[in-house]
């Protein structure tokens, strides 16, 4: 799992986020963003980062 997949997404666990803008300097990083976007986050590691609080 990459950890920038899994920051993108982390925010929108809070029930008070609706959305997130991410930015980017170029083109490849908006590609990139997308790519990140689209990878699942097992449930697994959101129950991992839950019980390490």
């Amino acid at each position: 799992m990459p950890l920038p997949a899994a920051a993108l997404r982390f925010p929108h666990r809070h029930p008070a986020v609706t959305t997130i803008l991410i930015g980017a300097r170029s083109a490849e990083e908006v590609r990139e963003d997308l790519d990140l976007a689209a990878t699942p986050v097992p449930e697994e590691l959101w129950r991992e980062l839950d019980s390490a609080r």
